[in-house]
């Protein structure tokens, strides 16, 4: 991931918040939408605080994914 920076930025593009979480730019922005993450404008430019998308990451619920079943035996 070259776009993402090796040090923890205060804000992000929208863009950078996509491929962070890996939900898509619309879904970013229903999110901000919702309140569900915090962004600031710099002139044109809208930026996503790390805050929020690591708030908004921790309050996600845990996927609950059954155990793959076990091939059938032989005889």
């Amino acid at each position: 991931m070259a776009d993402v920076p090796a040090f923890r930025p205060f804000t992000v593009t929208i863009k950078t918040a996509s491929l962070l979480t890996g939900i898509s730019r619309s879904r970013i922005y229903e999110a901000i939408g919702r309140g569900e993450l915090d962004a600031v404008k710099d002139g044109e430019r809208t930026l996503i605080t790390m805050a929020s998308i690591e708030r908004r990451q921790s309050a996600l619920p845990k996927a609950k994914i059954a155990a793959p079943k076990p091939p059938p035996r032989t005889p």
